[in-house]
């Protein structure tokens, strides 16, 4: 029973998660563009239909009336009677859920997952934001597919010094470190390979960029929202292009979140 409903709630967050990834693709669901450095609430609106959807479910297998009790194997009877009272344990006051781990050993867990050393600071990006988008469209330009992948914020980055001071470490935002990850990763791959088959290698007429107004500050982090570089490609007019997700500052170093792009 318990099994059941772990794996209904893993196929509703799957859709509900895939559902908004078409609408409006992610870049770091807390961290940016759309959502990636800023403030999205799936997991708000999904937390009480879980749990209206498995309390119903629960409900309707309680009301059943068993098959055929002669026939019923005493060692299946006994487990679907353990399975039950867990159940409805669970549903009491005071009832703690052991599978459900503090931020902090999530974020342990990942940091170990991932590898590597503790990191201190941003690498690989550049000393200004306008220096970080030009060096980004001369990569481009270049087809320097390394050169674009280090302006890039890696797991590491966002293990040790984003996760860290992000909203998600506290209610009511609160998520495990990796599934935040793979809602950046995910998108910034798939851009990355979209951006580099249409724009690599073109010579594009560049005329200047915007980012918001207002930078989102979390801890050390500064984050600027909504980018977008004014190019033309050749033939074509200049035109504002959403090419990267958010631009992220901390301690005087600027990165892109991710390539979650408009292509």
């Amino acid at each position: 029973m318990v099994g059941r409903l772990d794996y209904i709630r893993k196929k509703l967050i799957s859709k509900r998660y895939n559902d908004v990834r078409r609408s409006n693709p992610p870049d770091f669901v807390v961290l940016g563009q759309n959502a990636d450095l800023r403030i999205s609430k799936p997991a708000l609106v999904l937390r009480p239909l879980i749990l209206s959807f498995a309390f119903s479910l629960f409900v309707g297998c309680n009301n059943q009336e068993p098959a055929d009790s002669g026939a019923t194997n005493p060692a299946v009877t006994d487990s679907i009677a353990r399975d039950r009272q867990d159940s409805i344990n669970r549903t009491l006051p005071g009832y703690v859920v052991d599978s459900i781990l503090p931020v902090e050993e999530e974020l342990r867990r990942f940091r170990m997952r991932i590898g590597g050393e503790t990191i201190s600071s941003l690498k690989g990006g550049a000393s200004s934001r306008d220096s970080l988008v030009r060096n980004f469209l001369s990569s481009l330009q270049a087809s320097d597919s390394a050169a674009l992948k280090a302006m890039v914020l890696n797991a590491g980055e966002f293990a040790w010094l984003v996760y860290p001071e992000s909203p998600y470490t506290r209610p009511p935002y609160t998520q495990a470190p990796a599934l935040v990850w793979n809602q950046i990763e995910n998108p910034s791959a798939s851009g990355f390979t979209r951006l580099v088959r249409r724009l690599a290698g073109e010579k594009l007429a560049y005329a200047g960029y915007t980012c918001s107004k207002q930078s989102d500050r979390q801890g050390r982090n500064m984050i600027w929202t909504n980018c977008t570089v004014k190019v033309g490609e050749p033939g074509e007019k200049v035109r504002a292009r959403r090419l990267f997700g958010s631009i992220i500052e901390r301690d005087g170093q600027f990165k892109l979140v991710s390539f979650a792009n408009e292509f």
